[in-house]
């Protein structure tokens, strides 16, 4: 993919974002939101929605950002991914204070605090998930690895938004929220590094 079109990307992703925060600091709820947890819920899968979820917590990302400063053999990768993931818990609660939405009023399955979009667990799942997505494909396995562990890590963070509405701990598009503001920012720290990268080569 060229340096350029994570710019775009960045851009889009911001543009949905800033009108879907249009209908959410008005205090509505968007059409979806109770039918996608009513359909979740339509199932019977507690304990895989709580085992789904741990992935997307700080207990579990960040033994995982850890490790991962052992397989970004160029500190550039670490650096990049570090400072992105510290600018994704920022944002976040800045976010939330911001926008001052209450959590859904259903039953929770797991206790949180605090208020409820843009999901936190979305866009720290989304920020780590999809850095070393990039990852990947930064690197010299196999097309057919790099598709495989691609799909896996992308189905991961699908689940882990799933798992929180499941959970009653937010809304549809709390998640969505979340998604889109962590892809924004994910974009746009990719571009700027790879613009800093290629104006250092020239």
């Amino acid at each position: 993919m060229k340096t350029i079109h994570f710019l775009y990307f960045s851009i889009a992703s911001f543009l949905f974002f800033f009108f879907l925060s249009i209908f959410i600091v008005n205090g509505n709820n968007l059409f979806f939101d109770i039918p996608i947890y009513q359909f979740l819920t339509s199932f019977s899968i507690t304990s895989f929605m709580k085992m789904i979820t741990f992935f997307g917590e700080a207990k579990f990302l960040i033994p995982l950002i850890l490790i991962s400063f052992f397989l970004f053999r160029e500190k550039k990768y670490w650096k990049l991914f570090l400072s992105l993931m510290i600018l994704e818990v920022g944002t976040n609660s800045m976010l939330k204070l911001f926008f001052g939405r209450a959590r859904p009023n259903v039953t929770h399955l797991v206790n949180e605090t605090g208020y409820s979009f843009p999901s936190g667990h979305m866009m720290a799942a989304t920020m780590c998930y999809g850095f070393l997505i990039y990852f990947l494909w930064k690197s010299k396995i196999s097309l057919l690895w790099k598709c495989i562990f691609s799909v896996l890590l992308g189905l991961l963070i699908i689940g882990i938004g799933f798992s929180r509405i499941y959970l009653g701990v937010h809304y549809a598009s709390d998640i969505l929220g979340g998604f889109l503001f962590s892809l924004f920012l994910l974009n746009f720290g990719i571009f700027f590094f790879e613009s800093m990268e290629k104006n250092n080569v020239k």
